[in-house]
């Protein structure tokens, strides 16, 4: 196994599925477990992947829509139930100013100040190419795209291989993503949308978008094809967008390594 592992918790739009749950990563380093989005039963995913939740370190949302973030009061109860002190590790919360200010709105909803780890929450600039977190084995960027809601996209770049993945987010196509993503070795990026729809990406909206940026492995999240187009026809119209490169589907539970010699 590489030294960083991505997880892809859930893989589906706003609207779950009996296969696809909201999506959502978790990404793995010697460092320490970091959580991308926060749906519902973040614990206990974390789990059934055989990640131990009290190694969590890290929290990145996105946006402020629910499917991204109303997992977190539920998250924080759990931690501190499981056993996590107030004389134990700090949580990282990172987001842009509107996202945070929700999610501590979500959890005053619950009053559960007394029953969570202690949490260091993190404001975001809505800069492109913004670096927030760095440890020996990972680089964190964040850089903002085209949504309803202000959201950020994110970058994690492998100390040592300079292995890079970054995620979207929910977003229409826009120039401060391809720049965010050029050359990047894995791109998970959202597809939402069968005709193109503000805040949201098609297929071959993708497909010009990963070409435009060069990347070397295209990941489709954010998607289910009971509500879209199937994989077949949505990897043609990536073609038709211009990108040759390699193409996934992501499903619950699928495991990226993230290292320099692909994946």
């Amino acid at each position: 196994m590489s030294a960083l592992q991505l997880y892809v918790i859930g893989s589906g739009t706003a609207l779950p599925s009996a296969e696809r749950d909201n999506t959502s990563l978790a990404v793995d380093t010697p460092g320490g477990l970091w959580l991308i989005e926060c749906g519902g039963s973040a614990y206990h995913k974390l789990l059934r992947l055989e990640l131990d939740p009290l190694r969590l370190r890290g929290v990145f949302l996105t946006h402020s829509h629910p499917d991204h973030i109303y997992g977190l009061p539920a998250l924080l109860f759990h931690l501190k139930l499981a056993g996590w002190g107030d004389d134990g590790p700090t949580l990282n919360i990172y987001g842009n100013a509107p996202t945070l200010t929700m999610a501590r709105r979500v959890l005053n909803a619950y009053e559960i100040d007394l029953w969570q780890p202690p949490t260091r929450w993190h404001n975001l600039p809505d800069t492109e190419g913004h670096p927030f977190a760095e440890d020996d084995h990972a680089a964190w960027f964040s850089t903002p795209v085209a949504h309803s809601r202000p959201t950020l996209a994110v970058k994690i770049v492998a100390q040592g291989t300079g292995h890079t993945a970054v995620y979207s987010a929910d977003t229409s196509p826009c120039d401060s993503l391809v720049r965010f993503a050029a050359g990047t070795d894995t791109l998970l990026h959202e597809c939402t949308a069968v005709e193109p729809l503000e805040g949201h990406t098609t297929p071959e909206q993708m497909g010009e978008t990963a070409a435009w940026a060069g990347v070397r492995h295209l990941v489709v999240v954010h998607y289910d094809p009971r509500y879209i187009l199937s994989t077949g026809e949505t990897l043609t119209l990536i073609r038709k967008g211009g990108f040759a490169g390699q193409v996934s589907f992501a499903k619950d539970g699928m495991t990226l390594p993230l290292h320099g010699a692909g994946v």
